[in-house]
């Protein structure tokens, strides 16, 4: 007779106690494994969007305001929260691998801002706030460690609830978890329960040729994963850099984001007046929302103008990093990612610009903000329509840039360079290749 597949020996579901404090896991099949992979993958995608969005905030520039030494604080300030947020990217990335390495796609959608009361567990609140005390509260309560006992900023807090699951079957479970890290855990815990019952090379059958390396992104962590001991490392790097755990990290995200609230704290004791941040939009939407609650729509003609401008240049980087995964030929590779990190400061540029103009005239006094808004569908491009694809988007970038005066000249140049030279690196796919394939 011969030996059983690896899909005959598939193992149940089962729930698991992994943590000290009681917390279960639950284990199962690889797509379970997938849809937990897929969950932190939409974790660290809005973390990093609402990092960023506090970091715009920040009145850093001559111009705002403020004088020398507070700006040259708040500016130390954004720039702690600009590293977290880069982290973020590159947990971003390390999922992408990881999933890759256990057979799946990267995943890079997530719901739009501000996300609905459900998708994730009641914990876990995630909007698009300005710098102030009640967001650095709340970031520190989303990074906290496992164990550490944490109560949100009344601003964030939301009715209790458990995404539960009766049946423990086919269909991945809804994984509760307290913490971040406790998410984590839960994906340490399939990894280990699938090597055991499949063996580590039936596990880890994506190519590490179809990841994305240190040589392309140069983020500690983001490393291509072929076994479960570089899995692990990848999840242990992950938790280390946000919440400081198991060593006590003082360049976690945690720990960053307690800091810049002391420092916070002790200069708003010492002057009440002090504003380090624009009074930018709770949650702004690019599009009127059916249920306006808790959302500022953007309607004043210069800011909706620049903020299609940005949300359309955020849906071309992440189809650059979609396109990235999954291909032979490292120079295309290099070439989509380069272009991906270029995008990024275009991104910047135009999220700094909404938070100093007027929102809306029916919110007045309220700046706007980048919402992020995400394109219906990302998924990857195939040949040969990449190359064609991609260019349309980026001279579309390009003409509005020229349109828009509240862009440093530096943005139109950026993509004009991209323009120039992403299409011709790309025209160099070898033959056989698929992007995205």
């Amino acid at each position: 007779m011969p030996p059983p597949s690896p899909a005959a020996s598939m193992p149940e579901p089962a729930t698991l106690r992994v943590c000290d404090d009681d917390e279960e896991v639950v284990v199962g099949s690889r797509e379970q494994l997938l849809h937990l992979l897929a969950e932190a993958a939409e974790i660290e995608h809005s973390l990093m969007c609402s990092y960023l969005y506090a970091a715009f905030s920040l009145r850093t520039e001559e111009e705002d305001g403020l004088d020398e030494p507070r700006r040259a604080v708040v500016r130390r300030w954004r720039d702690a929260i600009m590293d977290v947020a880069v982290q973020e990217m590159g947990h971003l990335l390390m999922v992408a691998n990881l999933t890759v390495a256990v057979g799946g796609r990267p995943h890079f959608s997530r719901p739009n801002f501000p996300i609905s009361t459900g998708y994730f567990p009641a914990a876990v609140v995630v909007r698009l706030t300005g710098f102030s005390r009640e967001t650095l509260d709340h970031f520190i309560h989303l990074e906290r460690p496992r164990g550490v006992a944490g109560q949100d900023d009344p601003a964030f807090e939301q009715e209790d609830y458990q995404r539960e699951q009766i049946h423990l079957g086919l269909m991945p479970s809804t994984q509760d978890y307290a913490t971040i890290g406790h998410l984590y855990e839960a994906i340490r815990a399939n990894l280990v329960h699938l090597a055991e019952h499949l063996g580590e090379e039936a596990l880890f059958i994506g190519a590490r040729g179809r990841q994305i390396g240190r040589a392309l992104v140069d983020l500690p962590g983001v490393d291509e994963v072929g076994s479960l001991a570089e899995a692990c490392a990848a999840l242990d790097m992950i938790i280390e850099q946000g919440e400081g755990s198991p060593a006590d990290r003082a360049d976690s995200h945690y720990q960053a984001f307690s800091a810049i609230g002391g420092e916070l704290a002790r200069l708003s004791a010492a002057d009440p007046g002090f504003r380090p941040a624009w009074p930018v939009a709770s949650n702004p939407v690019l599009r009127r929302p059916p249920e306006p609650e808790d959302k500022i729509f953007i309607d004043d003609a210069a800011a909706a103008e620049l903020l299609d401008f940005g949300c359309a240049t955020y849906g071309l980087l992440l189809r650059l990093l979609v396109q990235s995964f999954g291909r032979e030929g490292a120079g295309q590779q290099a070439a989509l990612v380069n272009g991906a990190i270029e995008l990024m400061h275009v991104l910047g540029a135009a999220g700094r610009a909404l938070a100093r103009m007027p929102a809306s005239l029916s919110a007045p006094g309220i700046h706007a903000g980048l919402s992020f808004t995400m394109l219906r569908g990302i998924e990857p491009l195939l040949q040969p329509s990449e190359g064609p694809v991609l260019a349309e988007q980026i001279m579309a970038l390009l003409r509005a840039a020229r349109r828009i005066a509240s862009l440093p000249e530096a943005v139109r140049g950026t993509l004009a360079g991209l323009a120039a030279k992403l299409p011709a690196e790309l025209r160099a796919l070898p033959e056989g290749a698929v992007a995205g394939g």
